[in-house]
């Protein structure tokens, strides 16, 4: 499988960027503590690596085969341009767990590195996503720092792929609405 057919996945890594008042929509009497926006600059055919192959090919219409597990680093930004200020990075895995017709499915499991400056922590998540153009949303099971203890879900959107000499940048943008228990 060439890695530049992996753009997909990219879709699915989760990053966080700014912090900013509770303002997503939740379920519950409470707001969450923080909400973090972000964008996440996934640059495909430098900063990721194809663990394990497909176990079987894609079938038409699919980006990429079943079992075919991807691990990644990539960084997180405040905007939408790769030189914007630098907030951290986002290491994890996707791994494909279906793939019909109509979608590929992905695993995907993360941490979000973050640091503004003044805010230090790692958020882990985790969830299942199919590729397609609609928002995503993902379980925030953990954290480390002020972030210990979190929980909540992160919901992300495509903003734009753009090809480079390397492979192929895909930003997407996060609200990650993070709860916690102090």
């Amino acid at each position: 499988m060439a890695v530049r057919k992996l753009p997909s996945v990219a879709l699915f890594v989760i990053a966080s960027a700014s912090l900013a008042p509770g303002s997503t929509a939740h379920k519950g009497s409470r707001p969450p503590s923080v909400v973090l926006k972000f964008y996440l600059q996934q640059q495909f055919g430098v900063n990721e690596l194809g663990m394990v192959a497909a176990a079987r090919a894609p079938v038409s219409g699919t980006f990429t085969g079943f079992g075919l597990e991807v691990v990644y680093e990539f960084n997180v930004t405040a905007g939408k341009s790769p030189q914007s200020k630098p907030l951290g990075y986002v290491q994890g895995t996707a791994i494909v767990v279906n793939n019909i017709a109509a979608s590929t499915t992905f695993f995907v499991q993360n941490v979000i590195h973050y640091d503004n400056g003044n805010v230090r922590g790692t958020l882990s998540q985790q969830g299942e996503w199919t590729f397609s153009s609609v928002q995503w949303e993902f379980a925030i099971v953990g954290g480390t720092g002020v972030f210990r203890n979190a929980y909540g879900f992160n919901v992300g959107r495509f903003i734009s792929s753009t090809p480079t000499p390397n492979g192929n940048l895909i930003t997407t943008y996060y609200e990650a609405s993070v709860f916690l228990d102090r």
